[in-house]
């Protein structure tokens, strides 16, 4: 019983731990309006709108990840940095694997950063950076 209680006592510790350093970042979670510019190698003739849409952060989840339809992406490791994040993320998107590294640096109600992705074998292993700025609105529903 006495095991027990530690295992689950050090479990919750180790939560606790992994969970602080987002308590520190200056981010509000609300709704938030985020906008992203594409870039892509090969591409400057043809410039592509910048696109908006709108998500709900929290401070468990704080990078912008909206994924497309028919489209799955797992944030992988995850670290703070002050009020930097930086991260890895893999997309599957229709059997093909895309990844992509980002950093965003948060500032209250705001935040801003560029992801850099690579489109997998299929296109070539072609990379295109990624802008991007939101601005909270409002609170969650």
């Amino acid at each position: 019983m006495l095991r027990k209680t530690v295992f689950v006592l050090m479990l919750m510790l180790g939560l606790v731990l992994y969970s602080f350093p987002a308590w520190s970042l200056d981010f509000d979670p609300g709704l938030y309006e985020i906008t992203s510019t594409v870039s892509m190698p090969g591409m400057q003739g043809a410039s592509i709108p910048p696109q908006t849409v709108t998500q709900c952060m929290t401070k468990q989840d704080p990078v912008p990840n909206k994924s497309s339809t028919g489209q799955r992406c797992e944030i992988k490791d995850m670290e703070q940095n002050g009020n930097t994040i930086t991260w890895s993320m893999e997309c599957d998107q229709q059997g093909q694997i895309i990844t992509s590294e980002g950093k965003m640096v948060y500032h209250g109600n705001s935040f801003e950063g560029t992801i850099a992705t690579n489109m997998g074998t299929q296109a070539g292993n072609m990379t295109m950076t990624t802008k991007i700025s939101g601005k909270r609105i409002s609170g969650c529903q």
